[in-house]
């Protein structure tokens, strides 16, 4: 349970130090003082203005909604997201990510094979090649 952030054990250690500090008569009387003064705040019209911007301010969304005419497609995704398309559309995402993954890999390995070839053909013209003498024509004279 909290109370304006305070949680029950900071509440109790708060009201303990506020009987050791002012007393038990100090604190009926802080109470009472303490008391006045919220009630003077809440019904200020400076409260009623903060209260009212606030309300319109927690409105804001819902008023932009129905002035954009988009209640339709709001009301669509909330449904999809409730339906479960979304761990749907994430294994779809992680699926294609894989097979992006495996092709990748793939041609990582077409690479380093036609890059053997490549080798053993570089390999195969660097090898010095034994000339055949050409027969030569002869000319009957």
């Amino acid at each position: 349970m909290q109370i304006f952030g305070i949680g029950l054990l900071e509440f109790v250690f708060i009201l303990v130090i506020m009987v050791l500090v002012l007393g038990p008569k100090g604190m009926v009387q802080a109470a009472r003082e303490t008391g006045k003064f919220i009630r003077k705040i809440v019904r200020s019209p400076l409260w009623r203005d903060v209260v009212g911007t606030s309300r319109e301010i927690r409105n804001l969304p819902q008023k932009i909604v129905r002035e954009a005419g988009i209640e339709k497609e709001v009301q669509e995704l909330r449904e999809s997201m409730d339906s479960g398309s979304i761990p749907k559309i994430y294994h779809s995402l992680t699926s294609t990510e894989e097979e992006i993954e495996n092709i990748k890999r793939s041609s990582k390995d077409q690479e380093k094979t036609s890059s053997k070839s490549d080798d053993a053909t570089q390999s195969m013209k660097q090898t010095p090649r034994i000339k055949k003498p050409r027969p030569k024509h002869h000319k009957n004279p």
